[in-house]
């Protein structure tokens, strides 16, 4: 066969895959949007709540081990004591340097890993 006839062949069946009924699938309940009440104030609803991840995160190279909770933990400490807004953290870990450096929103340090 040619490339068109093949061309053609693939793209009829394409279209009948495409248009076959899906399998069932379970019905999804739309669930009810949440509004905020009257009574609420500005501070429930303007802030956020931040939980921890239900998983820990470690970083080993070489010979050593990092809890990334932890190194988060402890630049934000440090963010605080230096008057920095730590809202918008980034952190970026070069285990080479035994270091973990960060930017945010006050501006940018590092930390030592231990």
């Amino acid at each position: 066969m040619s490339k068109r006839t093949d061309k053609k062949k693939q793209k009829r069946i394409n279209e009948v895959h495409t248009t076959a009924a899906p399998a069932a699938q379970p019905a999804v309940e739309a669930a009810a949007p949440v509004t905020a009440t009257p009574e609420a104030t500005v501070a429930e609803t303007a802030t956020p709540v931040v939980t921890a991840p239900a998983y820990d995160l470690f970083i080993q190279y070489q010979s050593g081990e990092y809890n990334a909770a932890v190194l988060a933990e402890r630049i934000q400490e440090k963010c605080k004591a230096e008057g920095m807004d730590s809202s918008d953290l980034k952190i970026y870990v070069k285990p080479e340097d035994k270091k973990a450096y960060y930017a945010c929103a006050g501006g940018t340090g590092a930390i030592e890993l231990a």
